[in-house]
């Protein structure tokens, strides 16, 4: 009998201290933790014909991959580049009129437009939703495009991508 209790009490021993040493308390978080300069990458889909409307371009969702560097400055605000590849058409974007605002709940509203450098024209803005990880080599942010998923006719993308802190600087 002593055998499976003490295996009991130190699971659930483990198991208690395991959600104290996880959980994250969001609510001391604020932009000003957050500001930095970032390196990202992510994969999805997009339909041009939505993100571009009046271009005249076929609707329906195409691969995308992008990579790209932006800072977030305590302020809320900041600056950045995007390159991506949407089904083997190359386009550089300049993220302007960020916005970001932290949340209690650990999640980071976003908000930029794009400039198309290619086109010449301005896209937006659009929308994405982050979430921090902290990791013992730095802060990392998973992201998701705020959109409708596949399938349904409002959304014009659904990606994922993950930025990673390279500098506090912004």
């Amino acid at each position: 009998m002593k055998r499976i209790v003490s295996p009991a009490i130190l699971i659930a021993c483990l198991l208690a201290a395991s959600s104290v040493a996880w959980a994250q308390d969001c609510t001391l978080w604020n932009n000003g933790q957050l500001a930095g300069t970032y390196t990202m990458s992510g994969s999805g889909f997009v339909d041009l014909s939505k993100m571009l409307p009046g271009m005249g371009l076929p609707s329906g969702l195409i691969p995308m991959t992008w990579v790209g560097a932006f800072t977030m400055d305590p302020s809320g605000g900041g600056t950045g580049w995007v390159s991506f590849n949407a089904a083997g058409n190359q386009m550089n974007v300049q993220l302007v009129g960020k916005k970001f605002s932290m949340n209690g709940d650990c999640s980071i509203q976003e908000s930029f437009s794009m400039k198309i450098k290619e086109l010449g024209i301005t896209v937006g803005p659009v929308y994405r939703l982050l979430v921090p990880v902290t990791k013992p080599d730095g802060l990392e942010l998973q992201m998701i495009f705020l959109g409708t998923p596949p399938g349904t006719p409002a959304g014009p993308a659904l990606d994922l991508g993950v930025a990673h802190r390279i500098s506090r600087q912004y």
